[in-house]
């Protein structure tokens, strides 16, 4: 008998020339959150072919693919169809949406996140079908909506498909991940007194205290950790209520985008910011109102679907002695036939978001995450040949190793 990793390794690369045009395709097909629904079809008919037991489409637009099991654990492999403005066309080498592959790499928005990673997990999960291999469980290939604007489509999905672990597959290069600092976004107003600039004093600046409130933020009591690192507060958007250029505003906003460590909770950060922001109003000489808060934002996806979501990607820590993380490091090494190193990511995924809701999460996918979001945005076809073989040797090793 053909050992299983020769087996699979043959199988993925009958199917190379399909993915890859799968993947294609899907990058030539805007999909900015809220808009998906273009891709929805094409990745849903693409879940079909390829011979999944069920596929659907849920109230808010996320495409689910199943592959049915024995009564053993369920493992979620979770990528999203979404993706970030391409920005000004002129800057990329080759058009963001033209899925052009020069020199072994496919170039385009979304090819690394991360509609790439999200093909390969498509197709390594049909192997199961392709081989006739029985998963333990239940496997569920999960495309959800708008993962770049707060995560709403995982937050949905993971309220109503209990799993026992999951594959986050945003890109790290084909090396492990098993955990990232979060993002809470805060919006600090400050309120003083409109007048004419021709007669600052009959008014009550507040750009004075919004700037010395910025030049104290980098005084703030930051968590630290080992893995994650230290959090970090930067000042990234400031607005007034005036357009006039001859006129002191009588309100300020200010965005501050706050990347904490796991043990550091949203709550821990709103009581850190206000209390600096009242020890600036404190010092100030004219009385300025200042509030601080956590925003909302109500979205509304392809389908129609309307939720209001807090501003907070939630961070996430697995130990290094996790059952997890030591399950796919060895289905990794043992499957890639090479040492793969273990990190955390450098950004926020939706990893948090299954985490938060009991689902410990790994990560794992091709491509290089500093390319994300920039107009050099492409993927290693190499690499993604590689994960397929990956994904499918960590599936079956996480459902080997929960409890």
């Amino acid at each position: 008998m053909i050992p299983l990793l020769e087996r699979i390794q043959t199988a993925a690369q009958l199917n190379r020339a399909r993915m890859i045009d799968f993947t294609q395709r899907i990058v030539a097909t805007p999909s900015l959150p809220g808009h998906e629904g273009d891709v929805a079809a094409i990745i849903s008919r693409e879940l079909h072919d390829l011979g999944y037991d069920e596929v659907y489409t849920d109230e808010v637009g996320n495409v689910i693919g199943k592959i049915k099991g024995g009564d053993g654990p369920v493992v979620l492999l979770n990528g999203h169809m979404d993706h970030v403005d391409p920005g000004p066309v002129e800057g990329w080498p080759y058009p963001p949406f033209s899925a052009q592959i020069v020199e072994g790499e496919l170039w385009g928005r979304a090819s690394v996140d991360m509609k790439g990673p999200m093909a390969c997990m498509i197709y390594a999960t049909s192997l199961f079908k392709q081989l006739n291999l029985q998963p333990k469980g239940d496997i569920y290939m999960t495309v959800p909506v708008m993962e770049e604007v707060g995560g709403l489509g995982t937050v949905h999905l993971a309220q109503s498909l209990k799993a026992q672990a999951a594959i986050c597959g945003e890109p790290s290069n084909n090396t492990l991940r098993r955990g990232h600092r979060g993002r809470v976004e805060l919006w600090v107003t400050f309120n003083g007194k409109s007048a004419h600039a021709s007669v600052p004093d009959l008014g009550i600046n507040p750009h004075f205290a919004a700037a010395q409130f910025i030049l104290a933020l980098p005084g703030l009591d930051l968590g630290y950790d080992p893995s994650l690192g230290l959090s970090s507060v930067v000042p990234t958007m400031l607005t007034t209520d005036q357009l006039s250029r001859n006129v002191i505003p009588g309100r300020i906003e200010l965005t501050l985008d706050w990347r904490n460590i796991a043990s550091e909770s949203p709550a821990d950060i709103l009581a850190k910011t206000q209390a600096l922001l009242t020890k600036t109003l404190n010092e100030l000489a004219d009385p300025v109102e200042a509030t601080v808060e956590i925003p909302s934002q109500s979205w509304t996806t392809y389908t129609n679907f309307t939720q209001e979501m807090p501003m907070i990607f939630p961070s996430y820590l697995l130990a290094e002695d996790h059952p997890f993380v030591v399950a796919s490091h060895r289905a990794l090494v043992e499957a890639l036939e090479r040492e793969v190193e273990i990190d955390v990511w450098r950004f926020a995924t939706d990893g948090g978001n299954l985490v938060k809701a009991g689902i410990p999460t790994i990560g794992f996918g091709p491509g290089n995450d500093r390319l994300a979001h920039t107009n050099q945005e492409r993927i290693s076809l190499a690499q993604m040949d590689e994960a397929v073989v990956a994904y499918l040797a960590m599936t079956m090793a996480l459902a080997e190793a929960v409890p």
